[in-house]
Parts: C-alpha cells; structure tokens; sequence
C-alpha cells in the first residue's frame, strides 16, 4: 500500500526512543535509567527481542494490559445508581475479578481460555458439590463477574424491580456482543438491526443464553441490604468448608462466652462496689428504685423506671477503666489472664470472602422476544441459540437447552461455539481482539471503530493485514503475548514518529499523499493514558507502590469537587502510591487528576477511550498539590544519588542529566542543558532572596526543575 503510493516507512526510532515506547506500552511507565544503559550496552543482534521479551515476562505487563481489557467490559468497582460522589456501595470481593484479568495476562492465558471461563466458568467445575474449593474451582468462578459488570441497581429494595432484572439482562447482551464480537446489538433489542445482519429474534436467542443465571423469576439481588436478603454473591469456600468454619466459630464463641461470665463474675463486685458509693449520694427513699431502674433492660423498663434511668444512669454509670483501676492486685492479675485467653481464642476464628460470580439459579425460565423490549409485552417464545450471522449453514451452532442438573449448559454451549476453531464466530472473535492488540500499539485499531466492525463501522485499513494476524493469532494457541511481540517486531511499529520517511519511487511528500497517516509511513505519536500519566509520574520520583491486587483504594469526593485519596481508610501510608489500576474505579466520580486526562466515565463499557488536550491538563499539571509533592520526591531522588555533588544552583550538569534519564529516558542537549542551568541559578538566587538558606534554596530550585520536566510533552507523550 505505500510503494502504491510512492511512500516508505520511516527509519527506525533511536534506540532510546524505542525502549522507551516498548516500556511504556508493555508496563505503562517509563524505564530506569540503568535498563536504558543495559539495553544501550547490549549489542546482539537480538537484544531488542530479549528487552521485549523480558517486558512481556514482568508482572507490571499484566497490570498494565488488565486495564485495558477491565475498560472492554465495563467494569466497576461500585454497584448501583452510582450518582451520588459521597454514597459508594461496594459488593465484598468484586475487585477479585480485577486481580484475575491482570493474573490471566500475566499468565498468557490462551485467549479462548479466557473467553470461555468469563462465559461459563462456573459450568466447567463442580463447585456445588465440591469438598472443597481448589484454587482452580476459585478462579472459574471468578472469571464469571465478567458477566456482572452491567449496572445492577437491584442494591434497594426500590429499585429491586422487573425494570431493573431485565435492564441489567439487555446491558449484559450489548457488553458481550460489543466486548468479544466487536458488534452493536442493543439496536435488536426492539426490532432488527438497521444496518447489521441482526434480527430481533436472534438478539432474544441470544439473550436466552443468559436467562437461566439472570433469571427475573428467581432474582438474586447485587448487594444484601437487610441479612436476610440472599445476594448473588457466593462464598469464596465451599458449603462443607463454610459450615465446618461456621461450626469452629460457633465453638470459639461458646468458649469465649464462658470466659466472659468468668470476668463479669470476677469484677461483678467491685461494680456493685462503686455503684454503692455513687447511689449514697442520691436520697435513701430512691437508693435501691433507682438500681432496680438502670439494671432492668430498657424495653421492659416502667414510666418511673424511664424517668429514674434518665435522670440518673449517666451518674451511675461504671465505666470499665474505673473497674479495673479497684481491682485488687490478684483480681487484676486474674482479669488480665482472662482477656489473654479471650484475645488468643477470637483470632484463632476463621473467615471467609466472597466472590460475585455469575451462576445458573434454578430451571431456565422462558425467553420470549419482547415487542418493542417492552417486558411488559412477550411476544413468541424463543430458544437460546448464537447470531444466525454467525453460524455457519454447513455447521451450525448450537446453543443446546438443556437442563442437567443445577446448570442449563448454555453459557458453556456459547462459550464453545464462540471459540470453535474455523468457525465463523471464532473467525470474528479473533479478529476483534488483535484488532484491540494493534489499537493499544498503534494508537489506532486497523478497524478505526474497534466497538462496531459492522456496516455503519468503519473499514479496515488493511484487511488482508487483520486477516493474517488473525489466523496467526489462531494458529498458535490464541496466546497474547506472541501476537504483541510479533506486531511489535515489525518496521511499522519500530519506525519514529516525526515526519520524514524515505520514498520508494521518486520524491513525494507523504503528509501531502496520507496526512492522517492512514497507511503507517510513520508511528503515530500517543498521548499516555490517565492511569499511565499517574503511574508514570510516582515511577520517575521513586514512590510508587508495586505491592499487587487486593481490596481498591479508596477515594473522597471533597465539597470543591475534587476527588481525591481517602487518605484516612488507607491500610498504610504506602498505599496511596499504588498503581492506579487498584483504585477506586467508578461508573463516574474517580480521582480528579485521572479524569481530567480522560479516564472514561462508564455507562456501559468503553472499547475505546478518548483523547483531548485542554487547558485543564496544564494547569492541573502546574497546580494540582500531588504533582508538587512528586516534584519533591523526585528532587530528594536526584539529591540522595549523589548526582547534586555538581552545585545544582550554580549549573551542576549531573543533576540535569541525572533528571533528564530519570523522567525522559535521555541526556539532555547542549541547549537544554544551558537552559536547566541557568533556570537552576535563576531559582536559587530567588529563593535565597525571599530568605532561604542557601542548602534549601538549591534543594527548592531543584523541585522547579523536576517540575516543569513532569511538564513537557514529551513526558506525557509515547514517541
């Protein structure tokens, strides 16, 4: 397609600007001055394979891939409305689907693999008659909130109506149709598709697929607002496991009972004790009224006994320091004995989570194809079946009803059917997918609208391109991380970014034959997403928290607007340098520095996230407080290497160099380097005049220029 139009690609990216590109799309930050040093010093032949390959070997890769496939399916960590900054309802354990997409990446789970456990991972495994849940039985189970990323507003009894069972069931058809196949279907929920080869009929199939799990007439609501309600939650242990845990607790909560009364019975009379002293004050005809008033339990209490216990239980009350401030030395001894016992026995309790998986919940229910999606008007019933576009006529799928047992099977049938190698359905599936692989490269998928590869979405650039990567893709084993080293391989992703290719035939200016760049004559440059910026920014200064998965951050909606870091429920200080695929991720309401870069509010899912540049971002860039505490951490960084032993007020160029490789991977130039050293002198004199001392004027000069190198474009940009 270039030689066709006179045009090349361009030259090869530096080698600096290469590892720097490979580090920040395979782990999202950028690399350590020493890793650039290594890869500079290694002169193989095939040492910008080994670099990747020992990219795509890290945890971080997992970390930084989950996030975009967590954006594909519309995941959250709240459930509900959502729409109040301050009212978060958190469902126990739904974060555990976040660590199994990072750990299936990380892993290089087959992708079919993948596919089918988010399908049906609980019909692959026994899990209800299971002795015990092997971490395997766990995982499957978890693999299923795939399936529970739709917004479930059953959280009240309000909103715990048939409007909500059958929204959350149409929202869970558009995420599955849209995240794997690439296709709009929500335009079937009322009539055929306008555009696509997608009938009514075939959306209510389809639908019917997961009926039998989100059943309407056996709902499970999404979060246990009274303790009888039984939510969709399931323990993360199996039924023999919870009851011999339930039956431990109930024999440590006896014991512990016992011990209880042993204490009551030992303090009981230096109580009576103090409560004597205290009643001698009140007039002898009341004395004993008044004990008999405070001892006996509100609810059964007399109108006298009310008055008498208002007017007096604050003044008689025994606090149980003062208790244990008159025990004698042997009861205190005695009690101190007893509480030991107590405290070794309550953490000798066990416990369980839980997991929000999704699971079949009685007989499949009838499916019928609603007129207009009214679910007030059933028209003809329907069977499950896969999108007759799909199914190829020679083979057709099938998506069997039947019932054996506690599961309808059709969720796996699906899954298979999906995934069959050949088939039409997995032809698409595959190609959905490597399409996000190239979008998440290359900035752009090789199918512009990754969300819609049907007819009112925009062709492919290069067909024949997909097609191949998508039968590699295929060919072996649906593996991820082979297609991202392959496509990463290539002269199109390693060529540089700045204009100036090379022709093939005569002299012709490419910006003027493919300015948008359509036909890659050079890589595009890519602003870093928020969660990259973020992460990006505690890397460089040393803060950040790599401790991986577990329960999210949470955050604090202040009254200015600003959402910030709930630094009052953090489990240690440290945390609130985590990645930022472990905070708090809301369908709106998320932490102000990420959504000002563009972390998408999520509706419903969001296969492709949009990229602004507005003066908000500069200035949150200038002013926000926590790029001016990680302006000074970096500054402390440079300080504690040893590169300020070079006078930094006075021009040093080793801590400008030093700052350079620590946020943009490179020494500066000549020019850049004059003009660090003179904003370093400029500074200093400036702070020393306002009347710092010179050590600490030299230290605050430093932070200014952490600072506006945070600032630079090129920070913030993927060459």
């Amino acid at each position: 397609r270039l030689e066709a139009k006179g045009i090349s690609f361009s030259p090869d990216a530096d080698r600096i600007t290469l590892a720097r590109r490979a580090y920040l799309d395979l782990w999202g930050v950028p690399p350590h001055p020493e890793e650039i040093d290594t890869f500079l010093a290694d002169s193989r032949a095939d040492a910008y394979e080994q670099l990747l390959d020992r990219l795509l070997a890290s945890p971080r890769f997992g970390e930084r891939w989950g996030r975009h496939w967590l954006d594909v399916v519309g995941y959250a960590d709240t459930i509900g409305f959502d729409i109040d900054s301050n009212n978060i309802i958190l469902s126990e354990g739904k974060w555990r689907y976040r660590d199994y997409v990072i750990a299936a990446f990380n892993r290089d789970k087959p992708y079919n693999e993948f596919v089918t456990e988010q399908l049906a991972g609980d019909e692959l495994v026994d899990w209800r008659n299971a002795p015990r849940f092997t971490p395997k039985i766990r995982e499957r189970l978890i693999a299923t909130g795939f399936l529970r990323t739709a917004r479930d507003q059953s959280h009240e009894p309000e909103s715990n109506i048939p409007l909500t069972y059958f929204g959350v069931l149409h929202d869970t058809v558009s995420i599955v149709g849209n995240s794997l196949l690439g296709l709009t279907l929500n335009c079937a929920q009322c009539h055929n598709h306008k555009f696509d080869p997608i009938s009514q009929k075939d959306y209510y199939r389809l639908m019917a697929v997961f009926t039998p799990a989100y059943n309407p007439r056996n709902w499970k609501p999404v979060y246990p607002w009274k303790p009888e309600i039984h939510d969709r939650g399931l323990p993360d242990v199996s039924a023999t496991e919870q009851a011999q845990i339930e039956k431990h607790n109930r024999e440590i909560e006896r014991r512990v009972s016992a011990l209880n009364q042993q204490l009551a019975t030992l303090r009981r009379p230096t109580e009576d004790r103090l409560l004597h002293a205290r009643l001698q004050a009140l007039p002898e005809p009341i004395r004993a009224d008044t004990r008999a008033a405070i001892e006996t339990p509100p609810a059964r209490r007399t109108p006298v006994q009310k008055y008498l216990a208002g007017k007096f239980e604050a003044a008689l009350r025994i606090k149980p320091e003062e208790v244990t401030a008159s025990l004698s030395a042997a009861d205190k001894a005695a009690a101190g004995t007893i509480q030991q016992r107590i405290a070794a026995l309550n953490q000798e309790k066990r416990s369980f989570g839980k997991i929000q998986a999704l699971y079949d919940v009685g007989p499949p229910p009838r499916t019928y194809l609603l007129k207009r999606g009214n679910y007030e008007r059933p028209g003809e019933e329907v069977e499950p079946g896969l999108l007759s576009v799909l199914s190829d006529p020679a083979r057709p799928a099938s998506v069997s009803p039947r019932f054996a047992g506690p599961t309808s099977g059709r969720r796996s049938a699906l899954a298979s059917s999906l995934t069959e190698r050949d088939s039409w359905a997995a032809a698409l599936l595959a190609r959905v997918m490597v399409n996000r692989l190239w979008q998440h490269l290359f900035g752009r998928g090789i199918v512009p609208t990754p969300e819609n590869f049907g007819l009112s979405g925009e062709p492919p650039t290069h067909p024949e391109l997909l097609e191949w990567l998508s039968g590699e893709f295929v060919h072996s084993g649906w593996r991820i991380k082979p297609m991202l080293k392959l496509m990463m391989m290539s002269s199109a992703y390693r060529q540089r970014s700045q204009s100036g290719s090379t022709v093939a035939h005569g002299t012709v200016d490419p910006e003027k034959v493919d300015p948008a760049n359509h036909l890659l004559w050079r890589m595009r440059l890519r602003r870093l997403e928020a969660e990259a910026i973020r992460d990006s920014i505690l890397a460089v200064s040393g803060q950040l928290d790599s401790r991986m998965g577990g329960p999210p951050v949470l955050l604090n909606a202040l009254p200015s607007g600003l959402v910030v870091i709930e630094d009052k429920k953090l489990p240690d200080p440290a945390a609130k340098d985590r990645r930022s695929v472990y905070l708090l991720f809301r369908r709106a309401y998320n932490l102000s520095l990420l959504s000002i870069f563009d972390q998408p509010p999520v509706a419903l899912n969001c296969p492709n996230r949009d990229t602004s540049a507005v003066p908000l971002q500069s200035l949150t860039m200038l002013n926000d407080p926590f790029l001016a505490e990680q302006a000074r951490h970096l500054a402390d960084r440079l300080a504690r290497s040893g590169a300020s032993s070079g006078a930094p007020a006075r021009g040093g160029r080793a801590i400008i160099d030093a700052a350079f490789r620590l946020v943009l991977s490179r020494p500066p130039d000549a020019a850049e380097a004059a003009i660090c050293s003179q904003l370093l002198a400029r500074e200093a004199a400036v702070f020393r005049q306002a009347g710092r001392p010179p050590h600490e004027a030299e230290r605050l000069a430093l932070v200014q220029l952490c600072h506006t190198l945070l600032n630079t474009s090129e920070f913030l940009y993927v060459e």
